[in-house]
């Protein structure tokens, strides 16, 4: 096992502290989200959950008296006949989100999404027709690849009802399309697969409805929810020759900018042309934390749910904003972003 490699094997004499210490290091080396210190009749086993499975690490002829208290981790504690259960909750492991940033997505948002993809669940990408949702589902899909889970695409409802038959651990959809489809997807993240799925919605809000709309059972679809990510694709602003303007009056009303805030306009220049490089995308996203849960069970309509998923994180309109304060796009393309 790994941790015999570093000299903790179960009979070596170490004390409870520096014992609690080789586990964590070890754990943190695996890059393991959780530790699970079970002790039985027979001694302690202690198992590492490593891309969402648990694989065994130690196994000590005895119960183990160990601390973690100055190791500032979450443990959980369930007494048993034989000692505590115990099991700590470690940080989600640093992951490599550079394609994701690549694309538009804030930093922040990409280690965010980096939880979910740990677990299993149902987690959207939503956009009309050539927003770039099927390239942001790949990159979700290479990140959740980690060479320790088995990871399938299926199209339809008879290549995911064929996927879920190969023992999957996540499966991607590049469009729900049906009911069929929308049922299957919400059964399987139930069942602990990972689901990445898209939906052809403007939004983030308008992909749950349209889930809803599919007759998804509502307490199924609240319970495997992980998180809902909407995007548009806007032209990127030439860093090279893009040039500071005052935002034209009614852009700065329908902004909500202040009267005479200064912009950047596209100009064209040698290495550019047209006075853009590219396009970026500009990125939404709910979390299903539990009140949304049960805003989504008990029926609450799309206002009520946009108001608590975007009370602390900007909603399409926002991020284009934001896009704009800091000269990577224009005001006309934040705009037509507002206006859905």
């Amino acid at each position: 096992m790994a941790l015999e490699s570093s000299q903790l094997t179960p009979d070596a004499p170490v004390a409870g502290r520096d014992l609690a210490s080789g586990i964590l290091a070890e754990a943190r080396s695996r890059d393991a989200t959780h530790v699970h210190i079970e002790p039985h009749q027979g001694g302690t086993r202690v198992r590492l959950r490593i891309g969402g499975m648990l694989r065994e690490a130690l196994s000590l002829p005895a119960p183990a008296d160990l601390d973690f208290q100055p190791h500032g981790v979450d443990v959980a504690r369930l007494p048993t006949p034989h000692g505590d259960r115990i099991v700590l909750h470690l940080p989600v492991p640093a992951m490599r989100f550079g394609e994701l940033e690549a694309l538009g997505m804030p930093s922040r948002l990409a280690l965010a999404l980096g939880g979910d993809l740990t677990r299993g669940g149902l987690m959207i990408v939503a956009g009309p027709d050539g927003s770039g949702k099927a390239t942001t589902l790949r990159a979700l899909l290479r990140e959740a690849d980690d060479g320790t889970r088995n990871v399938l695409i299926a199209r339809d409802a008879e290549e995911l009802r064929a996927a879920l038959r190969q023992d999957p651990d996540v499966v991607m959809i590049e469009s729900i399309a049906d009911r069929q489809v929308a049922a299957l997807a919400v059964q399987a993240a139930g069942q602990g697969h990972l689901i990445l799925a898209g939906v052809d919605a403007p939004n983030a809000v308008a992909a749950i409805q349209q889930l809803r709309d599919w007759r998804v059972e509502p307490f199924q679809l609240a319970f495997t929810l992980r998180a809902v990510v909407a995007q548009r694709l806007v032209r990127r602003l030439c860093h090279a020759c893009r040039e500071p303007v005052q935002a034209q009056g009614s852009v700065s009303a329908l902004l909500g900018f202040d009267s005479g805030a200064v912009v950047y306009a596209p100009v064209g220049c040698e290495r550019c042309d047209s006075g853009y490089a590219g396009r970026t995308a500009v990125f939404e996203a709910i979390h299903a934390d539990a009140a949304l849960r049960r805003l989504i069970n008990d029926g609450g309509d799309g206002a009520i749910i946009a108001r608590h998923a975007f009370l602390n994180s900007p909603n399409l309109g926002s991020a284009a904003r934001t896009l704009v304060r800091q000269g990577v796009i224009t005001s006309e393309e934040a705009v037509r972003i507002s206006r859905g």
